[in-house]
């Protein structure tokens, strides 16, 4: 026989206990306020709010009511920062107005042996003819055709070419036999072109977009120079262009064929300058060129020849004597003419204007290390890498080589773990605690069997 109050304190122990079973077989934690619950961070937590007071045991006959549990609110993740890539400096300046300025050589405006003919420049390209022998109608010439102009020099500033002044010196006199030293002093022009010129790595890559026609015997011969590229390195220079054209024959001026366009080196630049910011004026390697393929007189004062890939595919148009030295009396007149290149249009250099004739012989410009001369190299399209420019055989060490621009390279984008940040809210699971569910059964029996049990005799009663 049991006490009634040691009975009734047992039953409500058993009662406690079956709730506390009951409660952690929904799944739910009662964490004491302040506590670290023991989950990730960032991580969802679920948590009921400490009392502060020392709950009130409920009665055994009192049905007990399920606490109410506020889930804690997710944290949305906040993402770690990813780095911008950042360019790497550079000194370079990129140029996207440059002018290329040009006369080729004296030999390009002389009068041509031919009766009534001369050698000349068209902007753009002219028509084909269809046959040889046939020289220009004015209709087919254009002094501007895009980016590309023709200009003469009338003895005080450079002009827009005109049809007439085709065979007239500056002074507006006609030219006279093809040896008298007197020439019509036309230039080619270029704008527009787009680059980068680095002065303090000594680089520069420049391209243009446009056609020329260079005309000799007024036509009877001629080819198109198109979308000429600049590239410096080391202090040597290299202007490439794309040459296609036709054909022809003195012996046979019926042979007229179209000859496919091939990327030809058309100056070799030995010294160039790139510290005036408006530009440079070169003088293109050929007295001391020599070549081969064709019969060169290397033993004159103006023995030399433009570039061997520019021979080459003059040999194919019938027109190579016209670019080296043949030991003919207008070997003088071949020698390259300096070109400019002008990095912008407002600010422009310009090569040497011509001079008035002289009763002497022409001076030959100095010497020029001879350049260059294999084939051109690939042009690389701007960001960005300078095409590099092939060693000479008589460069000294280390000419040819690019430095290559660095490109400052993205950073890698840390690893990102994806969370949910919201979803549906599922009810609590016990599948995986069967056991408590049991272990609160059994304990809520033994309160109430407990209860059942007879209690002994009173001690503070009195015996009737």
């Amino acid at each position: 026989m049991l006490p009634e109050r040691l009975r009734a304190g047992l039953s409500a122990a058993l009662a406690t206990a079956a709730l506390v079973a009951a409660v952690a077989a929904t799944g739910l934690v009662v964490t004491p306020a302040g506590a670290d619950s023991g989950a990730p961070a960032g991580e969802p937590t679920s948590s009921t709010s400490a009392p502060s007071e020392t709950p009130t045991e409920t009665p055994s006959d009192t049905p007990s009511e399920t606490p109410s549990v506020t889930p804690t609110p997710t944290p949305t993740p906040t993402p770690t920062p990813t780095p911008t890539p950042t360019a790497e400096p550079t000194t370079g300046v990129e140029v996207d107005d440059a002018v290329l300025t040009w006369g080729v050589n004296n030999e390009s405006s002389n009068r041509a042996f031919a009766p009534g003919t001369f050698n000349l420049f068209s902007a753009g390209k002219v028509p084909d003819p269809g046959q040889g022998g046939r020289t220009i109608r004015q209709q087919d010439w254009r002094q501007r055709s895009g980016a590309v102009s023709v200009r003469k020099w009338d003895g005080t500033a450079w002009r827009a070419a005109t049809w007439p002044g085709l065979g007239t010196d500056s002074a507006g006199t006609p030219l006279g036999a093809p040896t008298a030293g007197t020439f019509s002093n036309h230039r080619f022009e270029f704008t527009g072109g787009e680059g980068l010129v680095d002065p303090a790595a000594g680089t520069a890559h420049i391209e243009w977009d446009g056609d020329v026609t260079v005309l000799y015997y007024s036509g009877m011969s001629f080819f198109y120079l198109s979308d000429p590229v600049l590239d410096v390195v080391d202090g040597r220079g290299r202007l490439t262009a794309t040459l296609s054209g036709f054909a022809s024959s003195v012996e046979d001026q019926t042979q007229w064929e179209p000859v496919p366009p091939r990327q030809v080196t058309v100056a070799d630049l030995p010294q160039i300058d790139l510290d005036d910011p408006r530009g440079f004026v070169s003088l293109p390697a050929y007295l001391g060129v020599a070549v081969t393929g064709v019969p060169q007189q290397t033993d004159g004062a103006s023995s030399g020849a433009f570039p061997q890939s520019y021979v080459d595919f003059m040999r194919v148009l019938g027109t190579a004597a016209f670019w080296y030295s043949s030991g003919a009396a207008t070997d003088p007149f071949k020698v390259a003419l300096p070109l400019g290149v002008s990095y912008d249009a407002e600010r422009t250099v310009t090569p040497p204007t011509p001079t008035a004739p002289s009763t002497q012989d022409p001076v030959d410009p100095p010497t020029a290390t001879p350049p260059p001369t294999q084939a051109p190299p690939t042009t690389v399209v701007p960001p960005v890498v300078q095409a590099p420019l092939p060693s000479a055989p008589v460069a000294p060490p280390g000419a040819g080589e690019v430095p290559v621009t660095a490109v400052a390279t993205a950073a890698a984008r840390p690893v990102t773990q994806v969370r949910l940040t919201s979803g549906p809210v599922a009810g609590p699971s016990t599948g995986d605690r069967p056991w408590l569910w049991w272990s609160a059964a059994a304990l809520l029996l033994a309160a109430a069997a407990l209860l059942n049990v007879p209690s002994g005799p009173r001690t503070d009663r009195t015996t009737p």
